[in-house]
């Protein structure tokens, strides 16, 4: 399944079965299991013209060994139809910074771009910061 992933100014796609669960973020900084929890609010992190959104946010929530990511959006939608999704071209995904994006997929005969939220959790545990977010974090 596909998750369409709405910040303020961008749409993003991602696979659901990369996302623990979905829901709204969480208020506490420990999980259960005492995993600190770290939250990014996914438009202003991948893209630094998109303002950070206020008011009641959604969280992808991705558990990992050692930390939980909650990645923050306006809006967090199941797609009913999945799209057609085009992988990258090698030549394009080797010369990638950070290798989140897998591919594009055309909605409303625009092209969005498929995350690999699993992957951008795990960079982000493990202490990424973008030249762009470094002020915000």
């Amino acid at each position: 399944m596909i998750l369409l992933i709405e910040t303020i100014t961008r749409r993003y796609l991602g696979r659901q079965s990369d996302i623990d669960t979905i829901g709204w973020p969480s208020t506490v900084d420990r999980d259960e299991r005492g995993r600190a929890i770290l939250r990014y609010q996914l438009g202003p992190l991948l893209d630094p013209t998109d303002p950070p959104a206020s008011g009641r946010l959604h969280a992808l929530t991705i558990g990992l060994r050692r930390r939980v990511v909650e990645l923050l959006a306006v809006r967090i939608d199941l797609l009913a139809d999945a799209p057609t999704i085009t992988p990258l071209a090698p030549f394009l995904a080797a010369r990638l910074r950070l290798p989140w994006v897998t591919g594009v997929a055309l909605l409303d005969e625009q092209p969005v771009v498929v995350l690999d939220l699993r992957r951008l959790a795990a960079d982000l545990a493990l202490g990424l910061r973008l030249n762009h977010t470094e002020e915000a974090l």
